[in-house]
């Protein structure tokens, strides 16, 4: 495996820590034990290790208490579907064993929740989601979420095949493959605010959304290089960079750091423009302030993701053959 330094990164705001992070941690603890997605004390070390709870708090400098929870638990529910796949050798090599995985889990946006306990645990988060989203968002977020669960048969028919995608079809796959969108619209939910379509639909809006999605997208591929590196995984930017290119891994991470400062920058800048052109779209003037307190909640949002990114064990304590793995889709 190469050597490589990770530059500084680009992030407009200190990062800022939710006062509510002991509260969070408790009850994400009391949850993912609720629903058997912890089962070995292996398991439980590498839930610890990962800090999905001060990734949150990180993400979430603003939100309420109850919104914190609510959205720590989704993202601890993410992580624990992400390892079932990224980090197991076999199951992440065979397509013909996706639908048997998620059969289950697109079921449960059909009311038809099944015994194994990703599907029961998913049900409870959605449950629990619809009674404080509109039915606008939820049909926003849903498709999000199914993007997310289809993009692991792209990665998987890509790992059966050994090809590494260009750099182009590598990022419209990331998007998808990041569950960024998805972890947006909970996002909304941290900043107090439930956004209509009409602002969704805004171009300069939309920009600013994709912007965020990969300014983030790159800072977890520079941090999560040595661990994809390790599972011999090659859905990370320096990895299609460094191939297509044929330059070292340093210069590749170097590239991809420029590229995160180049989408910090185009946030920066439709940052300035968005009142005007949202104003100039009709949209009513208390939409246009939640879309600012969204914005002012993605720069606290990117600068919280570079420290989680610093501090989580899960990039710096790597197991070659993991022994936290259990098969979560079983009752």
């Amino acid at each position: 495996m190469g050597d490589f330094r990770i530059p500084d990164l680009c992030a407009p705001i200190p990062a800022a820590l939710n006062p509510e992070l002991q509260e969070a941690t408790a009850a994400v603890d009391a949850w993912l034990g609720e629903f058997g997605l912890v089962p070995t004390e292996e398991a439980r070390r590498h839930v610890q290790r990962t800090r999905v709870d001060r990734l949150t708090a990180w993400l979430c400098p603003n939100a309420s208490q109850e919104a914190l929870i609510l959205i720590t638990q989704w993202n601890a529910w993410l992580f624990q579907l992400d390892d079932q796949f990224d980090d197991d050798p076999v199951r992440g090599y065979q397509p013909e064993q996706w639908r048997e995985a998620f059969g289950p889990l697109f079921a449960v946006f059909e009311e038809n929740v099944t015994a194994g306990r990703l599907a029961r645990s998913l049900a409870d988060l959605w449950r629990r989601t619809t009674a404080v989203r509109s039915s606008v968002w939820q049909r926003r977020f849903v498709p999000h979420l199914l993007w997310y669960f289809d993009s692991y048969r792209a990665d998987m028919i890509h790992r059966e095949e050994g090809r590494v995608p260009g750099l182009q079809q590598y990022l419209a796959h990331r998007r998808a493959s990041f569950a960024f969108d998805a972890v947006l619209d909970l996002m909304e939910i941290g900043s107090g605010v439930d956004l209509p379509d009409q602002l969704h639909a805004n171009p300069a809006f939309a920009d600013m959304r994709g912007a965020v999605i990969y300014a983030n997208a790159c800072i977890n591929d520079l941090y999560s290089l040595r661990k994809e590196l390790t599972h011999d995984y090659a859905f990370n930017a320096v990895t299609v960079i460094s191939h297509h290119h044929r330059c070292s891994l340093q210069e590749a991470v170097e590239r991809v750091a420029v590229m995160q400062a180049g989408y910090v920058q185009r946030i920066l800048d439709l940052e300035r423009v968005l009142p005007e052109r949202l104003a100039r779209s009709g949209l009513a003037d208390d939409v246009i302030v939640d879309a600012l307190r969204c914005v002012r909640d993605f720069h606290a949002l990117t600068a919280g993701n570079v420290a989680w990114s610093k501090e989580t064990g899960r990039y710096a304590e790597i197991e070659t053959n993991p022994t936290y793995l259990t098969d979560l889709f079983t009752p």
